[in-house]
């Protein structure tokens, strides 16, 4: 073997290493013209994001409103958790929306609320959307949506969103129809 091809032999053999450590990448998802794929930071999962969309933390994604500086007009966000290791920040399974009894000053109220069965990665999720009023925040009938799935044993997927306008609520939906999980 001559210096080049030896050379060539331990590039190509360092891909393939690389390439066989990224096997637990979420595999990409084929996007609407337009939209782009976007990982959560630790590759549990790819979907495809509506352009105005930036990603805001590992996985987070929101569209700033120009009107309003720095506030995020709408906010997504989709992770996989351990259940029930995650459940202090959960509480529930699956996840829904409102207050739990013993609340105090982050109580909200819900209205307009209703439960959808949806799939996201090919698995059953319940979803529920609704408007939210009250909390730390202090929200007026803000639109949400909150919904789990069930991957396999205690991996549960988990997102939800927030949005300026009702209708916004599908966008969000649209791209968790998008969702691709690590094998």
């Amino acid at each position: 073997m001559n210096p080049v091809s030896g050379v060539i032999a331990v590039v190509v053999a360092a891909s393939l290493v690389a390439c066989g450590q990224g096997d637990r990448r979420a595999a990409g998802s084929e996007c609407q013209a337009g939209w782009h794929r976007a990982w959560t930071a630790d590759s549990a999962l790819s979907l495809c994001v509506e352009p105005a969309f930036v990603q805001s933390d590992p996985h987070s994604w929101q569209r700033l409103d120009p009107t309003a500086g720095a506030d995020p007009r709408d906010f997504f966000s989709v992770e996989v958790v351990r259940w029930p290791e995650d459940s202090a920040s959960l509480r529930h399974w699956p996840p829904r929306l409102g207050s739990d009894p013993g609340c105090q000053a982050d109580c909200i109220t819900v209205d307009s609320s209703s439960t959808l069965t949806d799939r996201w990665a090919g698995l059953e999720a319940q979803t529920e959307t609704g408007r939210i009023s009250g909390g730390l925040a202090q929200l007026q009938r803000r639109p949400v949506f909150v919904s789990g799935w069930v991957i396999a044993g205690n991996r549960r997927g988990f997102a939800q969103g927030w949005a300026a306008l009702p209708i916004t609520l599908d966008t969000l939906r649209q791209m968790l129809r998008t969702v691709r999980l690590a094998r």
